[in-house]
């Protein structure tokens, strides 16, 4: 084989890696724009891709979250540690990239040739290795279908580039076949050393490979579905002729339902509901008044911030309800179904803070000028 020759799979497949890469870490971004002070900005940049997933009737579903991420607390322990192992598989993720990254340039710099030491000593590609754990983590930090999917294409176009890889240099370096046996690709032979079916001839490999990427998608999406339906049942919520009340926080069925009772009967309330057609329905977020939640429209005083931590200085008399109108799909609500699994989004109505030892309404706050995330698809739960 020529030094052309050998150079076309590897620009195709590292064509391809980037493409799919500069895909995925779009969606990442979006996790860190959303946390940060500049996320107005960087939504402005962003919606552009999101008008064109609506206009092609895909932004509904596929912008779902598949696990909470208003909430601070359901009823599920499963839940309630997936955003602690989010951030764990992330950091480390990105700490092993940085590890090997390391290897890799301090021995090209210092001319030391083929780095087989260190991470390399037992899988021969950890970075991609550690790339796929980050993005895993991402995937529980940030939970929309789209980044789903996204991160199943960079696995596959990961494990695409890193047999063309091999390849390459098993022609390129004489003991390279005995590094390939001894060592695993992405995992340590620990956990297996699984390599997909070894087929020869272009079409049934391709064939395998589409069949493999839908299957796996498939799989993907009925237990990202699953896991949607459990953590949605697993919600302090409280349902109403009306709508539904979901607390942010823990709260007994008594207390949501006294909390949402004393807010109910306020006069600007009912005004702020009657606008409300027989077809809609409200979702009322129930929170400590010291909490701001940026995907949730409300007013956010001088000097507070926007987080989704619980205050430690937390006064258990004071809660606000946020009275909001959900947005359904096209083909609306089905007749009793649940509210939050179907809602894509929601719109303000009204903020009315309570105080439990007066049992009685303090203020009452009409919807901000302008949502921090403006026409933008935010998480409902």
């Amino acid at each position: 084989m020529t030094e052309s020759s050998k150079k076309i799979p590897s620009r195709t497949a590292h064509r391809m890696v980037l493409a799919s890469g500069a895909f995925y870490l779009l969606i990442a971004f979006e996790f860190f724009y959303m946390a940060s002070p500049f996320a107005a900005y960087f939504y402005a940049v962003y919606g552009p891709g999101l008008d064109t997933l609506q206009e092609w009737g895909l932004s509904g579903w596929m912008l779902w979250f598949f696990l909470p991420h208003i909430v601070a607390e359901t009823k599920s322990a499963l839940i309630n540690f997936t955003p602690l192992l989010g951030k764990f598989l992330f950091l480390s993720g990105l700490f092993a990239f940085a590890m090997g990254a390391f290897q890799v340039y301090r021995a090209k710099i210092c001319k030391l040739g083929v780095v087989t030491g260190g991470l390399y000593r037992h899988i021969r590609h950890p970075q991609y290795s550690a790339l796929i754990v980050a993005s895993l983590g991402m995937l529980l930090i940030w939970p929309r279908f789209l980044v789903l999917y996204s991160t199943i294409a960079m696995v596959f176009a990961y494990a695409a580039l890193a047999r063309v890889e091999e390849r390459i240099c098993a022609e390129a370096f004489v003991s390279y076949d005995k590094y390939l046996s001894r060592t695993a690709g992405f995992f340590p032979k620990v956990f297996g050393n699984f390599r997909g079916p070894q087929i020869s001839g272009g079409v049934p490999r391709l064939t395998v490979c589409i069949a493999s990427f839908v299957l796996i998608l498939v799989a993907g999406t009925l237990i990202a579905l699953s896991l949607r339906q459990h953590a949605i049942a697993s919600l302090y919520t409280l349902q109403d002729k009306q709508g539904t009340y979901l607390s942010v926080t823990r709260l007994s069925d008594k207390e949501l339902s006294h909390i949402s009772a004393i807010a109910r009967t306020h006069q600007e309330t009912g005004v702020a509901l009657s606008t409300l057609n027989e077809s809609d329905r409200f979702i009322a977020y129930v929170l400590p008044t010291q909490m701001y939640i940026s995907e949730i429209p409300m007013m956010l005083p001088e000097g507070q911030i926007f987080g989704h931590s619980i205050p430690e200085s937390l006064n258990s008399d004071r809660y606000k309800v946020i009275y909001t109108r959900a947005e359904f799909p096209i083909d609306g609500l089905p007749e009793s179904e649940n509210i939050l699994y179907h809602a894509l989004n929601k719109h303000p109505l009204i903020e009315v803070h309570i105080n439990l030892s007066t049992e009685a309404v303090e203020q009452v706050f009409q919807p901000p000028e302008q949502n921090f995330y403006p026409d933008v698809q935010v998480p409902v739960f």
